[in-house]
């Protein structure tokens, strides 16, 4: 299967509180496109963790989104 490149493959990190943790503190998932990072963020958001997101790096592609924790409220309602 062809890997896709591009500036539509998303990222979304998500902190969980402590009394949520399992394994680590921080895990990240990838998603195809902008909308489905935005409803997964939204999820996570609903659990209480702290979250960023962003594309993924892509060195033929110039530009590189990133959502801090305190632009993602935003960027879920856009």
């Amino acid at each position: 299967m062809a890997r896709r490149t591009g500036i539509d493959r998303w990222f979304v990190s998500v902190e969980r509180p402590s009394s949520q943790r399992v394994v680590s503190a921080r895990q990240t998932k990838t998603f195809s496109t902008e909308a489905e990072a935005k409803q997964y963020a939204k999820e996570m958001l609903a659990e209480g963790g702290k979250i960023m997101a962003g594309t993924l790096l892509d060195p033929r592609q110039p530009k590189r989104r990133i959502i801090s924790s305190l632009q993602v409220h935003r960027w879920i309602e856009e």
